[in-house]
C-alpha cells in the first residue's frame, strides 16, 4: 500500500535522464547520446520510453514537431539498477532557429505499468544555417 502511493507520488520512483553529446544543432542535422535509466526505491515495470521533439512558443501550448523514439519495453528495472540505451536523432529540415519567443526541447517520457510517468526535458538550440 506504502509503495504503490509512493508510486503515484512519484516518490523513489526510477529516474529517466537524456543526456545529449551536444545542445546545439543546425535545422536537418543529427545529435546523438544516451537515455540513462537508474531505479528507484523500489522493484517497477516498465512498459515504454518514448522521446519527443517539442516547440514551446511564449505564451502557447507546447507543439509536438515530430515523436523521437519509442522503444517498448516489457522489463523490470530494480533497486538501484542503472542502465544506458544510445539515442540519435535527426532533426527537421524545415525548423526555425531558436529565439526569445521559441525554443526547443526534447522530453522524455518512462512509463511504468501502472501508467505513473517519470519525465526529463531537454532544451535544445536550433542554430541557423550556416
Amino acid at each position: 500500500m506504502i509503495t504503490k502511493l509512493l508510486s503515484l507520488l512519484k516518490l523513489g520512483s526510477p529516474k529517466i535522464d537524456l543526456v545529449l553529446d551536444r545542445n546545439e544543432i543546425s535545422p536537418g542535422g543529427t545529435i546523438g547520446g544516451s537515455f540513462h535509466l537508474k531505479g528507484g526505491w523500489t522493484n517497477q515495470k516498465i512498459k515504454r520510453l518514448e522521446c519527443d521533439l517539442v516547440k514551446d512558443g511564449k505564451g502557447k501550448k507546447p507543439t509536438l514537431i515530430q515523436p523521437v523514439t519509442t522503444v517498448l519495453m516489457s522489463q523490470t528495472i530494480n533497486r538501484k539498477d542503472k542502465k544506458e540505451f544510445p539515442f540519435h536523432c535527426q532533426l527537421p529540415e524545415e525548423l526555425n532557429p531558436s529565439s526569445e519567443k521559441v525554443k526547443y526541447r526534447l522530453q522524455t517520457k518512462l512509463v511504468f505499468v501502472d501508467d505513473v510517468k517519470s519525465i526529463d526535458h531537454d532544451e535544445l538550440i536550433v542554430t541557423k544555417y550556416e
